[in-house]
Order: structure tokens, then C-alpha cells, then sequence
């Protein structure tokens, strides 16, 4: 098995997990029920708070993350847009781990490459 046929797991795991408790919020769309979900989130008790604002913060550094790492190993801007998106729309905790497969599965391929892109990969890190 390859690393990223496990970020692929952890992502097919963590979109039924979330989905499975995001039902309710379906009925609005997916904008209308994000805006929902997060309007719970935030004022619903302390510990939603806590955990609200925790994702959001980790999110964020999470999102910096792609966007340099994806550029790095040749990422295009495109799919940063899509995996920044579907995180906001559908779930940091699925799409993430997709972005991580796709980084993964070029990495395989600098591997599998010439010594040059080798060492490109390794000065850059």
C-alpha cells in the first residue's frame, strides 16, 4: 500500500463521518448550510466555540500549507482553488487529506524520475 492510498482512506473515513452528522444542514444548500453550520457552531456552547475557532485557526495554517507545498512540488493555483473550496464547502477533514494524496502522488513521481528531479525536490525542502 502507498502513503497515499491511506490519505485517501483517512478522506473517504472522514467524508461519511461528517456527512453523516451534516444531514441536517443539507435542506439550505451547500453555501446556505454552511453559513448554518457555522452560525451553530459559534453560538451554540463554549465547547463548539472552542472547537469552532480551533478548526478555523488550524485551517488557516492548514491553507497557507497547501498553497506553498502545492506550488513546490507543482500543484497548479486550480487545484488549490478546488481543495480550498471543497474544504470550506464540504469538510477540511476530507479534502485535506485529498490535497495530501494528490502532493503525495507527485512526490512518488519525482521519486520515480532522473536523479535531477531528485534534487530539485530536496533543495527545495
Amino acid at each position: 500500500m502507498k502513503l497515499w492510498h491511506v490519505y485517501v482512506a483517512i478522506a473517504v473515513v472522514a467524508l461519511i463521518g461528517t456527512t453523516s452528522q451534516a444531514l441536517g444542514y443539507f435542506d439550505a444548500g451547500p453555501v446556505g448550510g454552511t453559513v448554518d453550520f457555522w452560525d451553530d457552531a459559534l453560538t451554540s456552547n463554549d465547547a463548539a466555540r472552542f472547537l469552532a475557532i480551533d478548526v478555523f485557526l488550524l485551517g488557516t495554517a492548514v491553507f497557507v500549507l497547501l498553497a506553498v507545498e502545492g506550488r513546490r512540488v507543482g500543484i497548479g493555483a486550480g487545484w488549490w482553488a478546488f481543495y480550498f473550496v471543497a474544504s470550506l464547502l464540504i469538510g477540511i477533514s476530507t479534502f485535506v487529506p485529498l490535497f495530501l494524496a494528490h502532493r503525495q502522488r507527485k512526490l512518488d513521481a519525482m521519486d520515480a524520475a532522473p536523479s535531477a528531479g531528485k534534487h530539485a525536490v530536496g533543495q527545495h525542502g
